[in-house]
This record gives C-alpha cells, structure tokens and sequence, in this order.
C-alpha cells in the first residue's frame, strides 16, 4: 500500500488489512525501501497524494517521481498487478447527465488533467505488470483535509456561503468504501480496465448540515449565484502563486457547485463489490471526534461551553 500517511491510505489501508496482509509505505520511500517491501508481494495499490487540490497547480509533463518508482520496483520485483486509485474528476466538470465508464473524459482543471495523464502514463508504461484504475467519486471520511475543515470553520464562524446553496446533486463515496473497492479490483479487475467507485447521491449543503449536528452546532447555509462565485474564484487563483494554497480556486468552485453524478452500476457487478456506507449520518458517529477536534470548532465549542466571565 502506497500512500498509507495520506488521507485516503490510511482508510484504504484499515479496509484492506480486515482481509489481507498488508505492508504499508509513505509515498516518498526511498527505491531500496521499496524493492524489500515490494519483493513477493501480489499486487501493489497506488494512492498516494501526487498533488494537492488545495493549491493552484500547473499542468505536469512528467509523472510523479513517487509514481514512477512505484512502477519500477513492481516490474523489477515482478508483482501481479497494480491498483491505481485515481479519481472520477478526469471526466470533468461539465456533464450534464449522469457519468458512466464510457462517458467521454473532459477535463478542465490543472488537477483533473495531471490526473488524466497519470493514468495514461501508467498503462503504457507499467510493461508486464497489470493495471488496474479506480476513479472514486467525492471522497469523505474522517481525516479528511481539503473541503470539510474549510466548510466547517467558515460554518462556526458564521454564515457559510456556497454556490447554488449547495445544493448541486453530487455522489459520495466513503473512504472506507475505496478500501473495499481496491480489495476488489485487486482480485477481480480485468487488466487496464477503469472502474468508478460510488457511494451514494446526496450535495455538500446535506453533507454540512450533517457534519455540523455531530459537532454540536446549527450551520446557516447562504447561497451565491456560481457566476458570481467563478468571477471571485479566478480573480483569487490569478493572485496566488503556482503552487500555493488557494480556497476555493476554480476547480473547488466547481467541485462545490456543480453537479457530479455518477452511474458505478458496470463496476458494482463485475467487480461484485458494492459500499457499505449509503448516507452521511452512517459514517458521522465515527467522524465526530475527529471533527470536533478541528481547531476552529474545538475553540468555538469551548467558547460555548465556558462559565461566564471565564
């Protein structure tokens, strides 16, 4: 397992050591590292952060390094099969009905186009060893630390604007559920196939309200026209460096305020997978710990709970 300090590896790596034996490494080990760890393994899953979101990022020429060694201690070592987790955002933004596998992709953004070509990269260059794509859709779960804390502390802070309201219909996976989905695809994916990985359809105004109960508080959700909030977005991303942190960019405007809709229905039955976690209420006892800990919501808590003049 690649990328087990990440966000998403660590919940892929809990759902597949319920089952199987798993060798955990960081995305940066080094090549000696990774041949001792990869020697005699089976198959190797690849989900590490090669960029971040978050920041504003430039359209890449090359893979990342972390990827490309991955790659070439598995063919030295002669492991089976690689499950590469990317993500359903390669499809782009701007689809209009529901995606399925055979939607074309159309990608927009600098992230959605690295991630793309990663995949691209990947099949050709994996030689004999199989590959196998994943493309989650929306993922959530505890941990999670580009979307939800940004939402969270505008919430207990105040009024959170969102485009649309929040209301565009999007599909949600639990990080877990990507756990199970590897598990599958590490077994029962035909080679150089891509399969995308749902959960359930719901939109991020639900997703706050519901986190923001479990923290103990009432978020007030207003909405702003996306226009107005694309001109915002691209204003802000022009002033940020490459690189840097930038909230919401154009692709987190997009992320947050149009519709992504995905149809998992081919990958459910050949992989004979399917999640097991169908609403937010479900998976927020176990997230509720983590999002009381924010330090925006833990401050803000405190503050509430403290005895006056204290």
């Amino acid at each position: 397992m690649i990328g087990g300090g990440d966000f998403l590896g660590a919940h892929i790596t809990s759902a597949l050591a319920a089952d199987v034996p798993v060798i955990e490494l960081d995305a940066d080990a080094d090549a000696e590292t990774l041949d001792d760890a990869i020697a005699g393994v089976e198959f190797v899953v690849f989900c590490a952060q090669t960029m971040s979101p978050a920041r504003r990022l430039s359209v890449r020429r090359q893979p990342a390094p972390a990827l490309k060694n991955v790659v070439d201690a598995a063919r030295r070592a002669r492991v089976r099969r690689i499950v590469h987790v990317s993500t359903a955002d390669v499809y782009g933004p701007d689809h209009f009905a529901r995606v399925k596998e055979t939607s074309r992709v159309k990608p927009a953004h600098a992230y959605e186009r690295n991630k793309l070509a990663e995949e691209e990269w990947l099949v050709a260059a994996a030689g004999d060893v199989e590959v196998v794509i994943l493309r989650p859709a929306r993922v959530f779960g505890e941990g999670e630390d580009w979307i939800l804390p940004r939402l969270m502390k505008a919430a207990v802070q105040g009024r959170v604007w969102l485009p649309g309201g929040g209301k565009a219909s999007q599909t949600f996976v639990a990080a877990s559920d990507v756990g199970r989905a590897c598990l599958a695809a590490s077994d029962r994916g035909r080679p150089g196939h891509r399969y995308l990985v749902g959960g359930f359809d719901s939109n991020w105004r639900e997703f706050l309200m519901s986190a923001a109960r479990a923290a103990g508080f009432a978020a007030e959700i207003g909405s702003v026209p996306y226009d107005l909030a694309h001109l915002r977005a691209l204003a802000l991303e022009s002033m940020t460096p490459p690189g840097a942190s930038v909230w919401p960019g154009v692709y987190g405007l997009d992320v947050l305020g149009k519709a992504h809709f995905y149809d998992d229905s081919h990958s459910r039955r050949e992989l004979t997978w399917s999640p097991s976690v169908g609403s937010f209420e479900q998976e927020m006892p176990a997230m509720t710990r983590w999002l009381n800990g924010l330090p925006e919501v833990a401050a803000a808590l405190a503050e509430a709970t403290s005895p006056p003049g204290r």
